[in-house]
C-alpha cells in the first residue's frame, strides 16, 4: 500500500508496485496481498523471499489514517501506521515506522504531495536523521481494468547515507475480483541492481 493518493494513503511503502492508487471512498476499507519480493525505495525487505502483506485505511471528509503491515527477510515484521489530511489539492501527512522484533528500528517521517492529473508527487523527511526521499509517478491508462505504471525516487539512499535513485515500470490492474501487478524494479544502491515483482490481492 505504500501508495501515493491526494490523501497520501501508505505513502510509498511498496515500492515495486505503482504508488499510484484509487482514492478510497469514504470511511473504511482493506486490502491484502501476496508479492514475491518486498521492495522500499530501492532496497529488498524481505530477501528475495514471498510475503504476505495487508492493511486497513479509514477516511472521512479530508482526512484518513491507516495501518499497514508486511513480513520481513528477519522473519519478523514492519507495521506502519499513518494519517493525512487534504488542504484541496495538497495533502500533508505522517507515518511511522514499527519493527516489533526489531531494536531501534523504529522512525518516522511527515510528507506532503498531491496529484496533477496522472502524475503524483511527494516528498518524506525524517526530522531525526535528516534523510529525505522525493518521489514521483505516472500512471496510464491501457484499457478499462489496466494501467502503465511508471515510478521514480531519490534521496539519501532509504537511511544508508549515501544518495540514490530507485525506479519502476510495470502493469496492474484487475481481473476475477483480483488485484494484480508486474513490475520491473531498478535498484542500483541494492546488490540486486534489479528485480522484477509481482503481486496477487484483494481489496475490500
Amino acid at each position: 500500500m505504500k501508495k501515493l493518493t491526494s490523501t497520501l494513503i501508505a505513502a510509498g511503502v511498496i515500492a515495486g508496485a505503482s504508488i499510484s492508487a484509487p482514492v478510497m471512498a469514504e470511511g473504511f476499507s482493506g486490502n491484502v496481498s501476496l508479492t514475491n519480493d518486498y521492495s522500499w525505495r530501492g532496497i529488498q525487505q524481505s530477501g528475495g523471499q514471498p510475503v504476505v502483506q495487508g492493511g486497513l485505511d479509514w477516511e472521512k471528509d479530508k482526512l484518513s489514517f491507516g495501518v499497514w503491515g508486511s513480513g520481513l527477510s528477519t522473519n519478523g515484521t514492519e507495521l506502519d501506521v499513518y494519517g493525512a489530511y487534504n488542504f484541496g489539492p495538497i495533502a500533508v501527512g505522517a507515518i511511522y515506522y514499527y519493527y516489533p522484533d526489531q531494536s531501534g528500528w523504529d522512525f518516522y517521517e511527515l510528507n506532503v504531495g498531491g496529484d496533477l492529473g496522472p502524475v503524483s508527487l511527494m516528498g518524506s523527511y525524517n526530522f531525526d536523521s535528516s534523510l529525505y526521499y522525493l518521489e514521483g509517478a505516472y500512471s496510464l491508462p491501457m484499457s478499462e481494468k489496466v494501467s502503465l505504471d511508471l515510478h521514480v525516487g531519490y534521496g539519501d539512499g532509504g537511511g544508508l547515507g549515501t544518495a540514490d535513485y530507485d525506479a519502476s515500470v510495470g502493469v496492474s490492474g484487475s481481473a476475477a475480483g483480483l488485484d494484480l501487478s508486474a513490475s520491473y524494479v531498478y535498484m542500483p544502491q541494492d546488490t540486486t541492481a534489479g528485480k522484477f515483482i509481482v503481486a496477487v490481492g484483494k481489496s475490500m
